[in-house]
């Protein structure tokens, strides 16, 4: 008599078996079952434009690229920053490379003795986690070379 199930069919069905349980369990999983809640919008970030004067310092350390500004002046509307704020920077990390950018364009204008716009949160005081103080230092968003 000629056996039915042999071992490798038995085998070839559990294992056809686990790949559907396991399909299904991971279909069920990645498939939302309840609507997220509405999530109010940000306001929006006030940034301005503002105009470096008379650029004197620019440094490079482990956490931060800062610029020092003597003045600066507002761009198109934007307010005044406090005078006592003159130094700018931004982050090393979590992207050394946009450090490097903003790094290789001030000693560009610097060389080539051109203005260079920054574009400022005037409230934003988050610099504090990488050194920038919030008494007279403020966080780069953007920055352009005139």
């Amino acid at each position: 008599m000629k056996r039915f199930f042999s071992l490798s069919k038995v085998r070839l069905l559990i294992e056809v078996l686990l790949i559907a349980v396991f399909a299904t369990l991971a279909l069920t999983r990645s498939v939302a079952t309840q609507a997220a809640p509405p999530v109010a919008p940000e306001a929006p970030e006030a940034v301005y434009w503002y105009v470096c004067n008379a650029v004197n310092h620019v440094g490079l350390f482990a956490t931060r690229v800062h610029i020092y500004c003597q003045s600066t002046t507002p761009v198109s509307g934007a307010p005044a920053l406090d005078a006592a704020i003159h130094w700018f920077a931004v982050p090393t990390q979590p992207d050394s490379a946009a450090a490097s950018r903003f790094m290789s364009l001030l000693q560009t204008s610097v060389i080539a003795g051109r203005q260079i716009w920054l574009e400022v949160n005037p409230s934003d005081t988050s610099g504090t986690s990488f050194g920038c103080a919030a008494a007279d230092c403020r966080r780069i968003s953007g920055m352009e070379m005139r």
